[in-house]
């Protein structure tokens, strides 16, 4: 096991803190199962792959750093992040949850969210999320969709039994994506 913490600041890496902040906005809470309430990290060519999961969506970033593998829960201080010692659970195999084969369906633009009175970006929010429903037929947990980078995201679904919705940052395509399941009916 991994004995020393991994810092990783904002200030030194900001695009692999704000993936990392990304994907801890998917871990679980104290009710769900135990692999839920950690960090996976997986090791890449290039770095690190982080998957995340609450069991109703799951996050997944790609990072140019190496974090050593394992299961962490980390803590979030001061703008830096503080990857501790890894936890030997069991985390299940997130790639059978990615559809593979999924239909293209448009954009989601969520870039302009941030500016506005709160009126304002409640009602652009209503109109993106709107859409969403169009173009997908999902009807997906709001803050899911609250909760991702102010980006423009493509939408992907698969239809059939396990319907789910796939959205893939389009400013960083093979580095950050996310995968909901639709609310029941």
């Amino acid at each position: 096991m991994y004995e020393r913490n991994y810092t990783i600041t904002r200030q030194e890496n900001y695009k692999d803190y704000e993936r990392i902040i990304f994907c801890l906005k998917a871990v679980g809470k104290d009710s769900d199962p135990l692999f839920t309430h950690y960090l996976h990290v997986e090791n890449t060519r290039n770095g690190s792959r982080l998957i995340a999961t609450d069991g109703k969506r799951l996050h997944v970033s790609n990072l140019s750093i190496h974090i050593p593998a394992g299961n962490y829960q980390p803590v979030i201080k001061d703008y830096s992040v503080i990857f501790g010692k890894s936890a030997p659970i069991i985390f299940p195999n997130w790639r059978n949850v990615v559809p593979g084969d999924a239909d293209y369906k448009g954009i989601l633009e969520l870039g302009g969210l941030g500016t506005g009175c709160k009126t304002e970006r409640d009602e652009k929010f209503t109109d993106i999320y709107c859409s969403f429903l169009f173009d997908t037929g999902c009807n997906v947990n709001v803050g899911y969709i609250k909760d991702l980078p102010r980006a423009s995201w493509k939408i992907f679904t698969k239809a059939g039994r396990n319907k789910l919705v796939m959205l893939q940052n389009t400013s960083d395509e093979q580095n950050q994506y996310a995968v909901f399941v639709p609310v029941s009916a």
